[in-house]
């Protein structure tokens, strides 16, 4: 988290202060001093000379500002500083020791390091260096020639550099934080002291005597990434330093703290990890604005259609009593190649929204296997047993093991050929990393072959009229927006291509579906023209209707002949009631 400004300790007596109110007023001009130390101490005269770090003609004085405003809307009020710190200037973190920034808002010309002017300077403290465990090596290799991958060697002949062995690659060492966000928060609002919203409360600090609030400083260390923040040693010389000063404006200080605090809730929760939040900052900071916005609105047409998906996908197949049509084979298929992709995305960190919504993929093709097939238990291992349903075993179980049987003679020899160039040229964790790679591979390359054999059913039987259409739409609308996606996001370069694949098969899809009308003039067995699936209820609700009506004019067709022999024949001819136009 962000540093968090020091000070006077927070005072709970609401009853003393019942209201808090201001130091500061809006427009207030002060002055910004930075100084350089090697203690979290607040710093003085007394003590500077023993904890002050001095990188320049001015001591430890690093960097002052005149002139700048308490007020986020004066447009030229924000302040930059870009130095470059030379090892022997600040050997601290090269000796794996913190370096402490203090910063000073101090008005009406008031000495930052003179004590007692509790009421003109307000004091807050980040530290430059985060101590954390060395990055190793992933150490893959060939697993025939035991070449390593380029990315090892870079770290490895680092380590060698720096003369490192097996037994210190696991040591804490100094991450120098390369930039840091002074920010000043513009509020002067009075508070009551019991309604202060918490996460600005958390970052207030009070007068002892009269209870007033200071100018909120936060130190802010959010937008650090992996990339802004780099491990000290003895290949380098020099670090790099970028402050920023800048006052803002209350609500978009509280959204970067609460979206900072709820990282924090994931991060220990075990939702997410720092891997995650760096892409997410990294996408924030480098992506078009544009694409950004399209990415985050349909962000959320995604999460709806992901539901409607899995929710009609399941819908369709609680009423499937007849499997005419349906491959039950693909199913099957469907259930290795995501337990596949699922351990795969596993073993490669990928990020736990792509990771929730396979999971929850595959158990709903899972489930499908019980609704296709009829289970039954029997005693020896593995305790159950499939057999195909009556309705299945017809055309469509001989179209499904046709077409299997076509498509192996391209399956089979492709995936061989891909696992063998795959263990030749390309670097592996383990032979587990490697199969697992391979038959991931073979998914995603050669994915679309397993998809086809529902298009070869399709075909044969000249229909689509037993395809779940509604969620079918629902995930090609997904694709398209994991279409987007796949430039935004991190994700394997296999799944981002997988992506593609899923929109050709659904183009073929469609033009079965306009190759295969159903023919929606013809008259049904209740005597009605049929309409969309969505009222197939209605249709059913009216059949009794319909009925009803047919029993009358098959009841008055029967009355005439009688009628018409009493009259006898002068009585004249009575038309058939069923000829004619009606």
């Amino acid at each position: 988290m962000g540093g968090v400004a020091v000070g006077v300790p927070l005072d709970n007596d609401h009853a003393k202060f019942p209201v808090r109110y201001p130091m500061w007023e809006i427009g207030q001009k002060f002055d910004l001093y930075v100084y350089l130390s090697s203690s979290q101490e607040a710093l003085n005269y007394t003590n500077i000379k023993q904890h002050g770090i001095e990188v320049g003609d001015q001591g430890a004085l690093l960097w002052h500002e005149k002139n700048v405003y308490f007020d986020s809307n004066i447009v030229y009020n924000t302040r930059m500083l870009n130095i470059t710190l030379k090892q022997h200037q600040l050997p601290q973190p090269w000796r794996n020791e913190s370096v402490y920034l203090h910063i000073f808002f101090a008005r009406n010309l008031a000495d930052p390091l003179v004590m007692g002017n509790t009421e003109d300077v307000h004091c807050g403290v980040v530290n430059l260096v985060k101590h954390s465990q060395r990055p190793k090596a992933k150490k893959t290799k060939n697993l025939i020639s035991g070449d390593m991958s380029k990315r090892d060697k870079e770290i490895i002949a680092a380590q060698q550099a720096l003369n490192l062995t097996e037994e210190n690659e696991d040591e804490i060492i100094a991450l120098w934080k390369s930039e840091i966000y002074i920010d000043a928060v513009d509020e002067s609002t009075p508070f009551p002291s019991h309604q202060i919203p918490m996460p600005m409360y958390m970052h207030m600090k009070f007068h002892p005597e009269t209870g007033r609030y200071y100018p909120i400083m936060y130190l802010n260390e959010f937008w650090l990434t992996s990339a802004t923040k780099f491990p000290v040693n003895a290949t380098l010389d020099e670090v790099p330093l970028v402050l920023h000063f800048r006052c803002e404006g209350r609500m978009k200080w509280l959204m970067v703290v609460q979206w900072e605090l709820s990282m924090a809730q994931q991060r220990q929760m075990g939702t997410s990890k720092d891997s995650e939040q760096d892409e997410l900052k990294r996408i924030l900071l480098e992506t078009n604005p544009v694409l950004l916005g399209v990415t985050t609105a349909v962000s959320l047409l995604h999460t709806i259609f992901d539901f409607l998906a899995f929710k009609n996908d399941i819908s369709f197949w609680r009423k499937v009593d007849n499997m005419q049509g349906l491959s039950v084979q693909s199913i099957f298929r469907n259930v290795v190649t995501q337990s596949v992709i699922f351990l795969y995305l596993v073993d490669n960190d990928t990020s736990w929204v792509i990771l929730f919504s396979s999971g929850i993929g595959l158990l709903i093709e899972i489930w499908k296997v019980k609704k296709a097939m009829d289970v039954s238990m029997c005693d020896r291992f593995p305790y159950f047993q499939l057999n195909y349903k009556q309705t299945y075993k017809s055309e469509t179980l001989k179209y499904d093991q046709l077409a299997m049987k076509y498509l192996s003679y391209v399956l089979y020899p492709l995936s061989l050929g891909f696992s063998v160039y795959s263990l030749l040229y390309n670097q592996h964790k383990s032979w587990y990393s490697w199969l697992l790679g391979s038959a991931v591979g073979c998914v995603y390359t050669f994915g679309f072959i397993m998809m086809t054999p529902q298009l070869f059913i399709n075909y044969k039987l000249k229909s689509v009229a037993h395809l779940p259409w509604r969620a079918m739409v629902y995930k090609f609308l997904n694709t398209i927006i994991d279409d987007l996606f796949a430039f935004v996001i991190k994700m394997p370069t296999l799944h981002r291509l997988s992506v593609f694949r899923d929109d050709l098969i659904f183009l073929i899809y469609l033009y079965q579906r306009w190759a295969y009308r159903v023919d929606k003039t013809r008259v049904n067995e209740y005597g009605l023209v049929p309409k969309d699936a969505d009222d197939g209820d209605n249709a059913q609700s009216a059949a009794p209707a319909v009925q009803l009506v047919q029993t009358v004019e098959a009841s008055a067709a029967e009355c005439l002949p009688a009628a018409a022999s009493a009259t006898g024949p002068g009585a004249g001819a009575v038309a058939p009631a069923n000829s004619g136009p009606r």
